[in-house]
Parts: C-alpha cells; sequence; structure tokens
C-alpha cells in the first residue's frame, strides 16, 4: 500500500526488480532497520520468513544473520543516520536511498571478488570511518549466498 506522502526527496533510484536477490537483501535490510526504529512492529520476523523463502529453511537464516551483522558493523562505523525506504509502503519500497545503493555496492563488489572496488565503496557509506568489520562481514555474507546468487546480482 503506498501513502500519499511518499517523497522521492531520498531516493536514489529505482529499486531492484522484485524477486531478484537483490530485491530480496535490501528488503530484509529495510525490515531489519525497520525492527530497530519500531521493535514491537517485529519486522524482522518477516524477514527472516523472506530469507527462508529466498534461501530455505538452513541458509535462509544464515544469509538473514549475516546481512544483520552487516547492518551492525555499518552502523558502528557511521555517523550520521542511514536512509532507507519503507519497505511497507509500496511507493517508497520502489524507490532506493543512496545509502541502500552503496550497501548493495558492497555486497555485490564482494561477490563478484572485487575487493578493492568494495573497500571504496564501503569507505563513503561509512563517512571515512574504519571499515575493516563491515568489508568482513560483507565477505561472510558473499560466503554464505548460493553460487548462483553472484551470477544474479
Amino acid at each position: 500500500m503506498s501513502h500519499p506522502d511518499c517523497s522521492p526527496r531520498t531516493a536514489f533510484g529505482p529499486a531492484p526488480a522484485p524477486g531478484s536477490y537483490p530485491w530480496a537483501l535490501l528488503q530484509i535490510l529495510r525490515l531489519q532497520i525497520q525492527s530497530q526504529i519500531a521493535p514491537e512492529r517485529h519486522s524482522w520476523q518477516r524477514g527472516l520468513a523472506l530469507a527462508g523463502a529466498i534461501w530455505g529453511q538452513v541458509e535462509g537464516p544464515q544469509v538473514f544473520a549475516a546481512l544483520a551483522g552487516m547492518l551492525d558493523r555499518m552502523g558502528r562505523s557511521r555517523r550520521s543516520m542511514f536512509r532507507f525506504s519503507n519497505p511497507d509502503c509500496s511507493g517508497c519500497a520502489a524507490m532506493m536511498t543512496a545509502h541502500e545503493s552503496l550497501f548493495l555496492q558492497i555486497i555485490t563488489l564482494t561477490l563478484r571478488a572485487q575487493g578493492d572496488k568494495a573497500e571504496r565503496v564501503a569507505f563513503l557509506l561509512c563517512e571515512g570511518n574504519d571499515i575493516s568489520s563491515l568489508v568482513q562481514a560483507a565477505t561472510r555474507l558473499a560466503q554464505l549466498l548460493p553460487s548462483e546468487a553472484a551470477a544474479r546480482i
């Protein structure tokens, strides 16, 4: 459902195609962040269910946890607020913020074994602060994703 206040003020570009691996990672990320902001909504449960539906009941929770680890490491390094689109609004969710785009680029570049580029993007996302733990978390996530995920991203 969309709301009348949907605004492209933080929009960077369109979100990945629904049903794709990048889309799933982005939705799970958004739901994890939403759970931190409004814990009473238990949005993480929807994110965990989505991970299980996409990657299976064994790998799905591992991907979910690795993505949460990346989010945690990024949050410890950044100083300003991470802007994200509302996963519950179809209008907002169809757009991706610049921060979300950088986050997904780190994953994509890591999956493609382009570590130097991933580190540069992480440096931007973390506002010039320490990126080592974020890069390690991205590597862990990339190792968990099935090989076909790398081909689809």
